[in-house]
């Protein structure tokens, strides 16, 4: 009883080592020994946690990327097929995208209370930082494996950021008309701008050594900075910037 409750409480270790494998290596290229050898474990013992690779990779995205809690019962696991995962991953994202502050800002009228354009887009963009920092590992992870597995690039692309965008893009079309953010040539186009700084900001950076030593708070607070200044509309009125000021 003492090794099976043992072997539960390795289970974070296993997926972070899994994920940590299968983004270096790729999906097709990633062993079940590599992951015995990220955890200090012999390849025999990886096989009583999970009885395949494709297993092995089902769990790190169900627990890294959809954040589940970790998996109860006997070992070794026997998780979902990895198709089913991900049609189950895809419908989890279209039923919570959008989410938050977003859902809200979609659902309801415009603040008209001061500096309400700002505060609802700040909160907007802290929340998505925040999950993309939370599931950065996941992503990684899966942008790595997309260029061997279509179903990965289709799942990131369509299934994941897709919806992000399209919400994104409803709420900033919603805003312009509204005359609380500025209009700008594309609101689409404006949408993967805003994702791209969030994205390279709570994730990419760490590809970067000097982006790497960014902290985390100083990077959301310079992203979000930048882009509410970039897109919350002057007050009717306001000063032009001094000849040359950038």
């Amino acid at each position: 009883m003492t090794g099976k409750r043992d072997a539960h409480e390795r289970l974070p270790e296993l997926i972070a080592a899994a994920v940590r494998v299968f983004t270096r290596e790729g999906y097709r290229s990633a062993r079940m020994s590599d992951v015995a050898a990220e955890m200090g474990l012999s390849e025999a013992a990886i096989y009583r946690y999970v009885g395949s690779k494709e297993g092995l990779f089902v769990l790190a995205i169900r627990h890294a990327l959809l954040l589940e809690d970790m998996p109860e019962g006997d070992l070794p696991l026997s998780p979902a097929p990895l198709a089913a995962t991900v049609a189950e991953a895809r419908e989890f994202i279209a039923e919570v995208v959008p989410f938050g502050a977003l859902a809200d800002a979609l659902s309801g009228q415009p603040s008209q209370a001061p500096g309400g354009a700002a505060a609802e887009l700040e909160e907007i963009l802290r929340e998505l930082f925040k999950l993309e920092s939370q599931t950065r590992e996941a992503a990684d992870m899966l942008e790595r494996s997309a260029r061997e597995l279509p179903e990965m690039a289709d799942l990131m692309n369509q299934g994941i950021r897709a919806p992000v965008l399209a919400a994104l893009t409803q709420y900033l079309d919603s805003r312009v008309q509204a005359g609380m953010l500025r209009r700008t040539p594309d609101t689409g186009t404006t949408a993967r701008l805003v994702l791209e700084t969030l994205t390279w900001f709570a994730r990419h950076r760490f590809s970067d050594p000097d982006g790497a030593a960014i902290p985390d708070d100083l990077a959301q607070d310079t992203a979000v900075d930048a882009l509410v200044h970039a897109l919350v509309a002057a007050p009717v009125g306001a000063a032009p910037a001094p000849a040359g000021a950038r």
